[in-house]
């Protein structure tokens, strides 16, 4: 069958019984197993099982991973079966999965594409990772001025199939493209100004940004979105305290403070966006999957968490014919703690 985004609800019909054990699994792993009873009036037991691999996705796919995992290529296949007794399973349904969360029935994302950074902006010392479909490796030029040059982005070919890119992002269809722009910063004395790959256009910041956000978009690839505006870093410190016995004759402590838990947040700006470009923001915003990347280690990737609950969408008319700039929160989403 063909494969199912993973927002689209998806039922599957287990039997006509008043009730049954049901289970999903993925492989030989169950991850979800229960009983569904048959809804009153209704002729079939019928479960949704979309949201139950949605949360298990979640949890064992990370988005830009600390280290190259072991590459593994969607979509993912899951079976439904259902028990009377809990011990005998039958299979309902097999089902693949796409981790697609465009909400766009219908988009073919071979043709349209995976990637749809907010400004396209890179530097000189940062990871620059592309998502496709489309299996082989992508065109790739890299331009010093009018100088122009064919690069190959990185390649895992211990992978069965030629072109398989290392599946960096383990979601659904994905081939990741990556290039370190480093290794190209400079070419017959010239410095490198853009890099086109896959249709897709990437230029060089003219500033010197200290941070870069890495998000998964609603079409299952990953983008970047250099920080160009200010960025202003925050520490939170909750202080864990009790009250003892004391004795007054002494010097002594009354009250000990025997844990302090450290939150790590972040007011970014994006600096002036077109109307194009802001469009795009809402891929950030609304996106479960953010890392943050400070450039001075630009392969260590801190899982955050985008703390602006409403914003604006804002266009370059109705900000007063000026280009446009957002403002929203971060928070690092591990706290440190100090006992």
């Amino acid at each position: 069958m063909a494969s199912i985004p993973i927002w689209k609800d998806y039922f599957v019909t287990i039997g006509t019984s008043a009730k049954y054990y049901v289970r999903v699994r993925q492989g030989s792993t169950t991850i979800y197993q229960g009983i569904a009873y048959k809804k009153p009036g209704a002729t079939n037991v019928v479960v949704k099982v979309n949201d139950v691999i949605a949360d298990y996705l979640a949890m064992t796919a990370p988005g830009v991973p600390y280290s190259y995992p072991t590459a593994t290529f969607f979509p993912v296949q899951f079976t439904v079966q259902s028990s009377t007794n809990g011990s005998t399973w039958s299979t309902k349904a097999t089902i693949d999965i796409d981790w697609d969360w465009s909400f766009k029935n219908g988009v073919d994302l071979s043709t349209n594409g995976m990637a749809y950074p907010i400004t396209g902006r890179i530097t000189n010392n940062m990871m620059l990772y592309q998502s496709r479909y489309a299996s082989g490796t992508p065109t790739t030029t890299a331009y010093y001025g009018a100088t122009t040059r064919s690069i190959t982005p990185t390649v895992d070919t211990s992978i069965s199939g030629n072109g398989a890119f290392y599946d960096m992002v383990r979601f659904a269809g994905n081939r990741v493209a990556y290039l370190n722009t480093n290794t190209y910063a400079v070419y017959s004395s010239k410095d490198l100004t853009k890099i086109v790959m896959g249709g897709v256009t990437y230029e060089v910041s003219k500033k010197c940004p200290k941070y870069c956000l890495y998000y998964l978009n609603p079409f299952g690839g990953v983008d970047h979105l250099l920080l160009e505006g200010n960025v202003q870093k925050h520490r939170t410190v909750k202080r864990d305290t009790f009250v003892a016995d004391y004795d007054n004759s002494q010097p002594t402590r009354e009250e000990f403070n025997y844990m302090n838990e450290i939150t790590e947040s972040y007011t970014m700006n994006t600096g002036l966006l077109t109307d194009d470009e802001s469009s795009r923001m809402p891929y950030l915003l609304e996106s479960v999957q953010v890392y943050l990347v400070d450039l001075a280690s630009p392969t260590t990737f801190i899982p955050v968490t985008i703390d602006t609950d409403s914003y604006s969408v804002q266009e370059y008319k109705s900000n007063g014919n000026r280009l446009v700039n957002y403002t929203f929160e971060v928070k690092v989403s591990q706290n440190q703690y100090r006992r």
